[in-house]
């Protein structure tokens, strides 16, 4: 009977120790797949990140080059209302002298028709 038992709890044992072993390697093979899995999930996301960092470089670079585009535009627009206004300018002073000449003829005109009048009506009483 006891050497039946001890048979029974050697086989026991034996298959216990064979379980756990098979057990120990299946979780460290688990561990090493789980292992595995995030270190390829780390280079998955470190090549994203690479990607996101490339996307938002071009994208700054297209920004910038679309800001400098319509800073240039808007420069251009500056100068040539610069143009017209000095073109305006011009126009004005012209018309102010060619008015202020013309104030000036006309004054002498009537002056002239004036003193023409006054000497007429002079002389002829």
């Amino acid at each position: 009977m006891i050497l039946k038992r001890n048979i029974l709890f050697f086989r026991f044992r034996f298959i216990f120790k064979l379980l756990f072993k098979l057990l120990f390697k299946l979780l460290f093979k688990l561990l090493f797949l789980l292992f595995k899995l995030l270190i390829l999930l780390f280079i998955f996301l470190l090549k994203l990140l690479r990607f996101l960092l490339k996307l938002l470089i071009l994208l700054f670079k297209l920004l910038f080059k679309l800001l400098f585009k319509l800073l240039r535009f808007l420069l251009k627009l500056l100068i040539l209302l610069f143009k017209l206004l000095f073109k305006l300018l011009r126009f004005l002073i012209k018309l102010k002298f060619k008015l202020l000449f013309f104030l000036f003829r006309l004054k002498f005109k009537i002056l002239f028709k004036l003193t023409k009048y006054i000497l007429y009506k002079l002389f002829l009483k």
